[in-house]
């Protein structure tokens, strides 16, 4: 069966909820065979997990291969059929950290091919509306990360570790490469195992394969950071201290890779 046919309402048979849980590779690429696989088979699965999700179960688990023809076949389909706005909301929600994006993603597209591209603008929708309260997230950590990254200079280069809940590297990537577009900077995630590497006026994603370590900051870099500390804290009126709006405009979870708050975990 074509992908086309197999992502198309017409003539498809009923839908229906499948006692079974599939197990891709993670990759965005794999969550689209995942796709396939669905409306081939007409089933919504139990659960879609990857490897470092996998647990006990009573249900049976298929395995989904990943085929990058089938992969490219099935995204071309959302913006032939769904529209520009539908192949952006699904693949930035996939960005998420959120454990059943998978299952919302498919209970969505199902939707969206039977309806049509209309679909994405019913944001009231019980199917609809969880995607924008992904992109909601996800939006939130991006803009807060923006600000809150901090880096230090190791031998002529700018590094910075960052563990968001997300992986929001690739929506980090404009701002900072717009923002220090002469630099040669890295932004390590330690949650996802991932580098945004600008260098040379050249930026790639990678994938690592172990934990990264940066090396110690310099004497130097020490100097700069005790500075900065110092600066923040002399910002502050203590009469007006706000322990609680401070909270709310960065949440603690940021704390440990931000130099000015360290001290106080």
């Amino acid at each position: 069966m074509s992908c086309q046919s197999a992502v198309s309402p017409k003539g498809a048979r009923k839908l229906h909820d499948a006692d079974v849980v599939y197990l891709y590779d993670g990759s965005f690429e794999g969550f689209l065979c995942c796709v396939y696989e669905s409306f081939v088979q007409h089933e919504l699965p139990f659960a879609v997990w990857t490897p470092q999700r996998e647990t006990a179960t009573l249900y049976p688990v298929k395995e989904i291969s990943t085929d990058p023809a089938i992969a490219r076949r099935v995204f071309a389909s959302f913006g032939k059929k769904l529209g520009a706005e539908t192949e952006y909301l699904v693949s930035r929600d996939f960005l998420s950290g959120q454990e059943d994006k998978e299952l919302l993603l498919l209970r969505f597209l199902h939707l969206a091919f039977a309806l049509g591209p209309g679909t994405v603008k019913r944001e009231g929708h019980p199917v609809v509306a969880p995607l924008y309260a992904i992109k909601k997230s996800l939006d939130w950590e991006v803009d807060k990360f923006q600000g809150f990254v901090r880096f230090e200079e190791h031998d002529g280069m700018l590094g910075a570790v960052i563990h968001p809940q997300n992986y929001i590297l690739p929506l980090l990537r404009p701002h900072f490469c717009g923002r220090f577009p002469e630099e040669d900077f890295m932004i390590y995630d330690a949650v996802h195992q991932a580098v945004l590497l600008h260098e040379g006026h050249s930026t790639r994603l990678l994938e690592l394969a172990a934990p990264l370590e940066l090396p110690p900051p310099s004497a130097r870099e020490q100097q700069f950071q005790a500075l900065w500390t110092q600066f923040y804290r002399t910002l502050e009126i203590q009469a007006r201290h706000n322990e609680k709006g401070r909270m709310t405009h960065c949440p603690k979870r940021f704390w440990a890779d931000m130099v000015e708050m360290r001290s106080e975990l």
